[in-house]
């Protein structure tokens, strides 16, 4: 193995026994050799252990870090920190990437002179072992850090996914960006990522399959996640409101938080159904609005407060969502 890879790519595993030989046969079978994989074993307690090690004897470029259960996030920084390659791209471990992921996204990037490298996705629905193909709303092109960052904020044309991307490394290191520990941190990074970034191309080709499972963030979502996802956008807020370049962004900011409204609204009133119990509904609706209004409204004030491998921390908490089980 190169002591400098062209890439890096850090797949966090955590008990996906059932998904991991698809997705490391995969990772194999990429035409771009010169990478490396860096594997994190987020302490699995099913069969992924062995599935892993039996692909790192066969590939020298792998690279397994075995750890404690300590999160998604920490799993993607741990990756990060012993990475070498010149660019860097994440895979999920429940999904898989068609055979030139790799190879496709750098030599866009390389060609494009671009920091990074997007590309489409399909939807993988696994039971019926079928792939439906999601369209980008941007025609596929390069775009400044900035036309490509609006696009970015709505969740229009790009998305806040870590995965479909190749970014360069530097632009991790040299910034300081690292993954929040909460859910939905993707919403918290990627914009930072595109601020950084010089320009930004956007490939039209699915290279990217994302398998849609029961147990996956958003059809498991409860009231943490969805106080993260909230927290989110506070966070997005509050990288700007420190870069002195909110008002930029400020009319983009506030239409996406009205999209973050009506995805609370509806998993809060899906929480209370499966919960039978519509107790205390309108409240949790109210406390959800005041926090979103206030990360998007003129009352917000900016944290300038640094943390270890955090650039900055919101201090102002989201309002508490409770929901009662129904008695019987």
């Amino acid at each position: 193995m190169k002591n400098n890879p062209l890439v890096s790519l850090i797949i966090p595993v955590y008990n996906v026994e059932n998904y991991l030989n698809k997705a490391l046969t995969s990772v194999v079978n990429q035409s771009m050799k010169d990478i490396e994989v860096i594997i994190i074993n987020d302490g699995s307690t099913d069969r992924s252990s062995d599935i892993i090690n039996k692909f790192a004897k066969k590939n020298s470029n792998f690279i397994v870090i075995e750890q404690e259960n300590q999160g998604l996030s920490a799993a993607r920084n741990k990756g990060l920190s012993v990475s070498k390659g010149t660019y860097i791209a994440f895979m999920d471990s429940d999904d898989y990437i068609e055979p030139n992921f790799i190879e496709c996204l750098y030599n866009a990037a390389v060609k494009s002179g671009a920091d990074i490298a997007c590309c489409n996705f399909n939807y993988y629905f696994p039971q019926k072992d079928m792939k439906i193909y999601m369209p980008l709303t941007s025609i596929p092109r390069t775009f400044s850090n900035t036309k490509a960052l609006k696009k970015l904020i709505l969740d229009f044309g790009f998305h806040h996914f870590a995965w479909n991307k190749l970014c360069k490394r530097s632009l991790f290191f040299d910034n300081n960006i690292r993954f929040y520990d909460m859910y939905f941190e993707d919403i918290a990074t990627s914009p930072r990522l595109f601020y950084y970034a010089n320009k930004i191309i956007l490939l039209g080709k699915a290279l990217y399959n994302y398998t849609n499972r029961k147990t996956s963030i958003l059809n498991t979502m409860n009231i943490e996640k969805i106080e993260d996802f909230i927290k989110s956008l506070g966070v997005m807020r509050n990288f700007f409101e420190n870069q002195r370049d909110y008002e930029k962004y400020k009319r983009r900011i506030w239409i996406y938080s009205q999209r973050v409204k009506i995805v609370a609204y509806y998993f809060i009133l899906q929480m209370h159904t499966a919960a039978g119990n519509m107790e205390g509904f309108l409240d949790n609706i109210t406390a959800a609005t005041k926090s979103i209004e206030y990360f998007a409204g003129e009352k917000f004030v900016p944290s300038f407060v640094e943390v270890p491998d955090m650039p900055y921390q919101i201090v102002a908490p989201v309002q508490n969502i409770k929901i009662k089980k129904k008695q019987r």
